[in-house]
């Protein structure tokens, strides 16, 4: 796996990610220079005009074609189209791929069209070739390419089953924490990670069922007289993590030092929960593995740095969706009576308090007789409109109120109420410390995780949470808004 904008990136996704690239730069440039070449067309004599061969203009089309290409990507991971659940799917992964051919190639005409207006030709876009010509040729270059994707992907999936490009995982231990482990990794396909089997740490860690039906029971560490390092080679093991639900259970650590000097992996179950989740594994974690890991940190800078996305992005979309605020007003006004904005206290950075504004979504009266309760799917207290306004997010726009006074961030955990913050405190480890950065209007646990309204949803969200406090980053914050955009647009709700 890849570390990309401080999560992880498969091994499988990241040459995909690659293969599709070099298929798109193929494609566009296949076309660009059967026009460059082509003795018949005008190209040579324009080119000539301003000074350059057709060999002269290949590099700058490599470079145009690499950025479109790009561009490509940006559309094909809009559609969702590296989640292996789906491009396994031959017709959703087809309807896909038509739009994300047609998002492209809107893309990559309005970046032509803005280069020609503001004369920078030189940096996006094909000498040599008349604006028309270039449209012509970028449209059958797309065409060609993504036809080429979608024949691609059967054949990029029989590659990775023939030559079994996946991690073969040991796992040792076989309780609670390594079921928890070998359960999300199961589900987890796409993280290209196999486990070749749980290893009890003794006779009485056997007991239980498998966490999947794939994965086996091993015989327990101490029936393996050979030694741990000879029995990894025997089942080709790559790497070994340790997930023991007893922490003052001897660990083998003469054994895992053999192993890893003889150049397989050794990593804690922990490390390798969250490289392959995208959380932090709360139920198995130790204070010490918070206390001692790299991240965590909140340097000044990025702070100064996230504040000034915050205010900038906050301003844009108020310019932008003012109008819609109105009309939004307008009609929760109309729908159902009371005010179209509620004041809510809820818990901010530091566990300060601050004042939550947002349309109102529910009945004026939802909470008069049943006082702070969670809000279920089917809630009857929600109204016909708010039903809309929760699904499309648009109930969350007055908190860009709350942005601009620093209350919240754009990008953070969701903000709970003290009833609720008081109650899951005491039931979930570490729930205090999502108050260590600011609340915000979207997540990585919004973004990864449903609406839920029970404890174990809590304790799902919470594990996201401290995944985004630990990698927190500029970059990270930009690709968790590029997903919120997706999950708002494909409609997928709160």
């Amino acid at each position: 796996m890849f570390a990309v904008l401080r999560h992880y990136l498969p091994l499988r996704q990241a040459l995909l990610f690659a293969s599709e690239t070099l298929l798109l730069v193929g494609s566009l440039m296949a076309v660009l220079t059967a026009h460059l070449l082509n003795p018949e067309m005008a190209t040579r004599r324009l080119l000539a005009q301003q000074g350059l061969s057709p060999e002269d203009a290949l590099p700058h089309c490599l470079a145009s074609a690499t950025l479109l290409a790009l561009l490509g990507q940006v559309a094909i991971a809009f559609n969702e189209l590296y989640d292996f659940r789906v491009s396994s799917s031959r017709y959703e992964r087809a309807s896909r791929f038509v739009g994300s051919a047609g998002t492209t190639l809107f893309l990559a005409l309005s970046a032509l069209s803005a280069a020609r207006l503001w004369n920078l030709s030189d940096l996006l876009g094909f000498p040599g070739l008349p604006f028309v010509q270039q449209v012509v040729g970028l449209t059958g270059g797309l065409v060609l390419g993504f036809a080429l994707l979608f024949a691609w992907r059967p054949l990029f999936h029989f590659v990775l089953r023939r030559f079994a490009l996946h991690e073969r995982l040991l796992v040792i231990g076989a309780g609670r924490w390594a079921r928890e482990l070998a359960a999300e990794i199961a589900a987890r396909p796409s993280a290209g990670v196999r486990i070749v089997g749980l290893l009890p740490e003794n006779e009485a860690e056997r007991a239980g069922a498998a966490p999947a039906p794939d994965v086996e029971r091993l015989d327990s560490l101490d029936a393996h007289r050979d030694g741990l390092l000879e029995f990894a080679r025997k089942l080709r093991v790559d790497t070994i993590t340790v997930a023991l639900d007893d922490q003052r259970a001897q660990i083998p650590m003469h054994e895992l030092l053999r192993c890893r000097m003889a150049g397989l992996g050794v990593v804690e179950g922990e490390q390798l929960f969250e490289r392959v989740t995208g959380k932090l594994a709360v139920s198995a974690m130790r204070p010490s593995y918070l206390v001692f890991n790299s991240g965590f940190r909140q340097h000044p800078l990025a702070q100064l740095a996230k504040r000034g996305l915050d205010i900038a992005l906050a301003l844009l979309m108020l310019a932008l969706l003012w109008p819609v605020m109105l009309l939004t007003a307008l009609v929760v006004s109309l729908d159902s009576p009371g005010g179209a904005i509620y004041a809510q206290e809820r818990v901010g950075r530091w566990g300060r308090p601050f004042t939550l504004r947002k349309f109102r979504s529910m009945r004026a009266d939802a909470e008069a007789a049943s006082g702070p309760v969670w809000a279920s799917a089917a809630d009857p207290r929600i109204t016909k409109v708010g039903r809309f306004l929760r699904k499309t997010r648009l109930d969350e726009l007055p908190q860009l109120l709350n942005v601009l006074v620093g209350e919240m961030s754009i990008v953070g955990p969701r903000p709970e109420r003290k009833k609720f913050v008081d109650e899951l405190s005491e039931q979930i480890p570490y729930f205090g410390q999502r108050h260590m950065v600011k609340p915000g209007l979207t997540g990585w646990a919004q973004i990864n995780y449903p609406y839920g309204n029970t404890v174990e949803d809590a304790r799902q969200k919470l594990q996201y949470d401290l995944f985004y406090i630990k990698n927190q980053s500029l970059l990270f914050d930009l690709s968790i808004l590029f997903n919120t955009i997706k999950t708002v647009v494909l409609r997928r709700g709160t």
